[in-house]
């Protein structure tokens, strides 16, 4: 039985689980965008922060209509 752990996301503060987060600033890096890399929220994380998906899909949203 595997054990989930339940974290906060740094833009709503919202409890998540484990698999409903972004957890790590490398895996944003692999996404080869600048753009989305100097948002504000990505450049706050630390190497302990997530942010859940839907904040996540939320900048990513606001970058792309930013090119616009």
């Amino acid at each position: 039985m595997k054990i989930l752990k339940i974290m906060n996301c740094i833009v709503c503060s919202k409890k998540k689980k484990d698999f409903e987060v972004w957890s790590n600033k490398m895996i944003i890096a692999a996404t080869y965008d600048s753009e989305l890399q100097n948002h504000e929220s990505i450049r706050k994380m630390t190497e302990k922060s997530v942010i859940c998906h839907d904040c996540m899909q939320s900048i990513i949203n606001k970058v792309h209509q930013n090119r616009k």
